[in-house]
């Protein structure tokens, strides 16, 4: 993909609607008073830090196992001193639910939709809740100051697979080194030049490629057949039990973390 940016104009065909939408579809937490997951930002050893981890660390920096299609409670706790993080998490949108240790509470444009980014200014501590659909797989969060993800500041959570769900899955690619995805050699010259793998016919060829996979598609069908085996799966828990959130090895109560409702 190649981004001009010059100044001949362009026909825009979008459209953007008059209104947007005054609700958005978002499924309740099992556990509504539970933070399934405590994540700490800050410096130490030198290093931007989460929970003690750096992103190079392979062996441990995947610091979630969240179970697909759950939705669940973080909190994000900022504790580097004077400096502020923009946390930005991979795949899902978050409700901010609740600041704490800062110099305000929720923000009207936080509360009035979902998100991707959460700012926590110093000292402070945020809550957010997320619904972890609808695809599996391995996903980065990570402070967004280019110099501190740079440097490390960056985790992974495991959006776990369900097995026998009920949804013969065809159009996701959750293995990096499948041989036809992996990095390719090529001459520093066809790249200079725009040839080889680099014309405008290669790239052509490869895009169209990968469309024709029909890759990460049939998203209503994916979130509808989850809902099915949640709804399954809490049926045949005893005495209706919760069976949707795993509450995680440091999940422990809340309660006054709700200061708006959707």
């Amino acid at each position: 993909m190649r981004f001009v940016v010059s100044s001949t104009p362009v026909e825009d065909t979008s459209t953007v609607p008059d209104l947007l939408r005054s609700s958005i579809p978002f499924p309740v937490s099992d556990t509504p008073n539970t933070i399934n997951h405590h994540f700490r930002f800050h410096r130490s050893n030198g290093e931007w830090q989460i929970n003690n981890v750096v992103f190079a660390d392979v062996e441990n920096r995947v610091l979630a196992k969240v179970p697909r299609g759950t939705t669940e409670i973080w909190e994000l706790e900022n504790s580097s001193d004077g400096w502020s993080h923009p946390i930005h998490v991979h795949l899902v949108d978050f409700r901010v639910l609740a600041r704490t240790d800062g110099n305000r509470a929720v923000m009207p444009y936080e509360a009035a939709g979902l998100k991707d980014v959460v700012w926590l200014g110093r000292g402070e501590t945020a809550i957010v809740e997320a619904h972890y659909a609808p695809w599996d797989g391995v996903y980065m969060f990570h402070c967004h100051n280019l110099i501190h993800e740079d440097n490390d500041m960056m985790a992974a959570f495991n959006v776990t697979a369900l097995t026998n769900w009920g949804y013969n899955e065809t159009t996701t690619y959750l293995d990096p080194m499948e041989p036809r995805w992996r990095a390719k050699p090529f001459g520093a010259g066809d790249f200079q030049a725009r040839t080889g793998q680099f014309s405008d016919e290669a790239i052509a060829a490869a895009v169209l490629e990968l469309a024709e996979e029909d890759p990460y598609s049939h998203v209503a069908d994916v979130n509808e057949a989850l809902d099915n085996y949640w709804k399954g799966q809490a049926a045949g828990a005893a005495g209706g039990a919760s069976v949707r959130s795993d509450g995680g090895e440091n999940a422990r109560p809340i309660t006054h973390y709700r200061r708006f409702q959707a």
